[in-house]
């Protein structure tokens, strides 16, 4: 029920949703409500989304989200997206 209430913010509040879905991305007990967080930050304008995602694959710290915001980050077609993925994979 958290996930979908977090996925309906995203839809409905954006910008405003923002804090209280990364607040459940660091915060939640849950790892499944972290990823439909996740999700939910996929679904926000790119300009607010995507910059929100790769700060989760980079700096979570559970693999499933990072996993999860890569995967996300690989749909979105942002060039962010694509800087992110040539960054990592020149390490």
């Amino acid at each position: 029920m958290r996930g979908q209430a977090l996925f309906w913010l995203a839809q409905k509040a954006g910008r405003k949703a923002s804090a209280t879905i990364t607040d459940a991305i660091d915060n939640d007990p849950n790892t499944e409500v972290k990823k439909k967080a996740v999700f939910a930050l996929s679904q926000m304008p790119k300009d607010e989304g995507v910059p929100k995602l790769i700060q989760v694959a980079e700096t979570n710290k559970n693999r499933e989200v990072r996993k999860q915001a890569m995967f996300w980050l690989g749909q979105s077609n942002d060039p962010r997206a694509l800087e992110f993925f040539e960054k990592i994979l020149s390490k």
